[in-house]
C-alpha cells in the first residue's frame, strides 16, 4: 500500500484531566450528565460566543457554582460536547459504508455513491455544535483535532474500501490511499460548506453531483 499522505498528527479531542471533573456518585453524575446536555441545547441555539455558563445552569436547573464543580468554563464544557458529536458524525459513515458492503450485491459504484450521501447526511448532526467546530478550527489547536478526528476514522474506512476493490480490479486508480485522502476531503469540504450556511445550492442536488465526481474519479466503465 502507498505510503499515507502527510499530514497534521491529530490530537486527542478529549479535554484534559484538569479540565474535568468526571464524578463517583450517582447523583452527581446525573448532574453533570443535565449540565451537558443544556450545554448542548444551547450551543446549538445560540453558538458558543453567546452561550454562558449561567444560561447553562438555568437550562440545567443547577447553580452556576455546580457547572464550576465538574468543569473550569464553557470551553471546556463545549470540547466534552463535542467528542460525542464527532462520534456521532463519524460512526454514521463508517456504519453507513458497512451496511452498503453487506448488501451492494457485486455493485461498487452504488456502494461509492452510498458513501458519500452518507457524509451528506452526517452533516445534519447537530449542525449548530458542527458550525461552532469549523468556526473555531483555526483558532483553537483541540477543537481543529476533533475535526481532524472524525477526518482520520472516515478516511480509513475509505482506504479500506477502496482496498478491497482495488483488490477486486474494480478501479482505475493505484494509490488507493492518496484517492481517499482526496475523496474525503473534498467531500468533506462541500458538505461542511452547507452546514455553514451556503445559499442557492440544494443538499441533495450538491450529494449526487459529489457522487459523480467520484465515481468518475474511481471507475473507468461509469457514465
Amino acid at each position: 500500500m502507498p505510503e499515507q499522505p502527510s499530514r497534521p498528527q491529530p490530537r486527542s479531542a478529549r479535554v484534559s484531566p484538569r479540565e474535568i471533573r468526571v464524578p463517583q456518585q450517582a447523583r452527581s453524575r446525573r448532574t453533570r450528565e443535565r449540565t451537558l446536555e443544556a450545554a448542548a441545547a444551547c450551543f446549538e441555539e445560540l453558538g458558543y460566543d453567546e452561550t454562558t455558563t449561567a444560561e447553562i445552569a438555568r437550562r440545567a436547573g443547577i447553580a452556576v457554582g455546580s457547572v464550576y464543580d465538574y468543569f473550569t468554563d464553557k470551553r471546556a464544557i463545549l470540547l466534552e460536547v463535542l467528542r460525542d458529536t464527532v462520534e456521532a458524525v463519524a460512526n454514521i459513515v463508517i456504519q453507513g459504508l458497512d451496511a452498503g458492503e453487506r448488501q451492494r450485491d457485486g455493485d461498487p459504484i452504488e456502494l461509492v455513491r452510498s458513501l458519500v450521501h452518507h457524509v451528506f447526511h452526517a452533516r445534519r448532526v447537530n449542525p449548530g455544535m458542527q458550525r461552532i467546530l469549523w468556526e473555531r478550527f483555526f483558532k483553537d489547536p483541540e477543537f481543529r483535532a476533533a475535526t481532524i478526528a472524525i477526518e482520520d476514522r472516515v478516511q480509513g474506512a475509505i482506504v479500506s474500501t477502496l482496498t478491497e476493490l482495488k483488490a477486486a480490479d474494480r478501479l482505475r486508480i493505484d494509490d488507493v490511499t492518496t484517492a481517499a485522502y482526496v475523496i474525503q476531503l473534498s467531500i468533506e469540504w462541500v458538505s461542511s460548506r452547507l452546514i455553514l450556511g451556503e445559499e442557492g445550492v440544494e443538499t441533495d442536488n450538491a450529494a449526487e453531483a459529489a457522487a459523480d465526481m467520484v465515481c468518475r474519479f474511481l471507475f473507468s466503465d461509469y457514465m
